[in-house]
């Protein structure tokens, strides 16, 4: 009982002696960012979207008790970096542009407050987003890590290409800022929404925990406007120089593990896992875990 109770106080606590701060972007938006110090190096941690860091506290200890640096924030739009859609609930954004510009100036952030050597782990839409940085600057980080990275997305039922053309004729009928179907306020389809996460129901139930503590922290399903932006931006990906360590989730159902592996022919498949590696059930994040520290211990 005394170790469950402290692993449930690892999931819902941020480490200690941490600085969580505001940080203020090229046109005056506000990011939500956190930092814990290090003496191995320091980890950029780049959430997916809809996230919040508190999500993942448990990993934030995992790195940060093995001597790793970690810095970490909220994308512009979600979590603690307020919102851009017609409610608090809608998960929209008109272009990727504005989140690319934001990780700029994070990076620049980053290798100001962190000690190197420089490292990055990012999740779905952070590793994405982490490619387009790295396409154009490879040297910003010495390694990074990308989990279950949004290279393409599923769009199930439609599939990616039926979906992208529906959610462009939205766009252009105005309708851009409408949930896409199926999706609507946060906790909607929670039932149907775990297994696409995570097997754990302990660690989902975590994300709602955190959110019963800060609403202000829930978002809801994706726009129109959100999936055609997502798609533009994914049409320019290319591979990058940087060492990376590729790892796609077994039981992927939101991104689309065959254009990962196209792109990335040495992608790794994480058994047993749905997207959310890092939040997965012990067993499975283990060894998710092992594989992270191994590639960026590796001189």
């Amino acid at each position: 009982m005394a170790a469950d109770s402290e692993a449930l106080k690892r999931r819902r606590s941020l480490p200690a002696g941490g600085v969580v701060a505001p940080l203020v972007m090229a046109d005056g938006w506000v990011l939500r960012t956190a930092r814990w110090e290090g003496r191995r190096g320091s980890i950029l941690f780049i959430t997916g979207r809809g996230d919040f860091f508190e999500k993942y506290c448990e990993s934030l200890h995992d790195w940060t008790e093995a001597g790793w640096g970690v810095a970490t924030f909220d994308w512009r739009g979600q979590g603690g970096s307020g919102r851009l859609g017609r409610t608090p609930g809608h998960g929209h954004l008109d272009d990727f542009e504005p989140l690319r510009a934001d990780l700029a100036v994070v990076f620049e952030w980053f290798h100001k407050v962190m000690p190197g050597p420089h490292f990055a782990v990012a999740h779905s839409m952070g590793g994405h987003l982490l490619l387009r940085h790295l396409a154009e600057q490879p040297q910003a980080v010495a390694r990074a890590v990308l989990l279950a990275p949004m290279i393409g997305i599923s769009a199930a039922p439609l599939g990616p290409g039926a979906a992208g053309r529906l959610a462009r004729l939205m766009v252009r009928l105005g309708r851009g800022g409408e949930w896409v179907m199926g999706a609507g306020p946060y906790g909607q389809g929670a039932d149907k929404r775990q297994p696409l996460l995570t097997s754990d129901a302990a660690r989902y139930a975590d994300e709602k925990w955190w959110v019963a503590q800060h609403p202000e922290l829930a978002i809801g399903g994706i726009t129109w406007g959100w999936l055609a932006a997502a798609l533009r931006s994914i049409a320019v990906l290319r591979p990058v120089q940087t060492p990376l360590l590729v790892l796609m989730a077994e039981t992927e159902a939101l991104v689309d593990n065959a254009a990962t592996r196209r792109l990335f022919a040495d992608a790794q498949i994480v058994a047993g896992a749905a997207h959310e590696l890092l939040r997965e059930r012990h067993v499975v994040r283990q060894r998710v875990m092992k594989m992270i520290k191994g590639f960026l211990s590796t001189p």
